[in-house]
């Protein structure tokens, strides 16, 4: 008889714990990715140093190196929204699942996707503002990527 309530209390506190752990996730999800666009932790996991520790990554990385972006441009500003929370979780989700692809082996050569097509002519408007007010914007204009033309800027193809 004793034991039957010691068992309801272990069984009630096991459903609290997991009530409060489905209550976490969403908020340790959040604050990650809003931790990824902090100035420390955003730089520590751009450029090449950070980019380049996948070997699939290391002919981007070389093509990047002998740009002239490489003095003003890191790899995230390129390929990383600039907006604060966007950029988070576009960085993690990314991130993630492009070395998920590598470490599984599903994947030998990264590639952009369309989303990413789409923040790197973001990021192009963004950076080159004030050539782009006289051009305005290549996908509306004419239908291409800022890089269908300029393609070997900053990977040299």
């Amino acid at each position: 008889m004793g034991g039957t309530g010691i068992n309801k209390k272990i069984l009630l506190w096991d459903k609290k714990k997991i009530l409060l752990l489905i209550l976490a996730v969403p908020f340790l999800l959040i604050g990650t990715f809003l931790l990824m666009k902090q100035p420390v932790i955003s730089s520590a996991m751009d450029g090449p140093g950070f980019c380049g520790r996948c070997h699939v990554m290391q002919p981007y990385i070389e093509t990047y190196l002998a740009s002239s972006h490489r003095e003003a441009a890191t790899c995230g500003s390129c390929h990383v929204p600039y907006d604060f929370l966007r950029g988070g979780i576009y960085k993690s989700y990314t991130g993630t699942k492009d070395l998920l692809a590598v470490l599984t082996g599903r994947d030998e050569h990264i590639r952009i996707s369309e989303l990413g097509k789409g923040v790197v002519q973001e990021n192009c408007l963004r950076c080159h503002n004030t050539l782009m007010r006289e051009i305005g914007d290549t996908m509306e204009k004419c239908g291409s990527y800022c890089f269908d033309c300029h393609r070997g800027v900053p990977h040299l193809k």
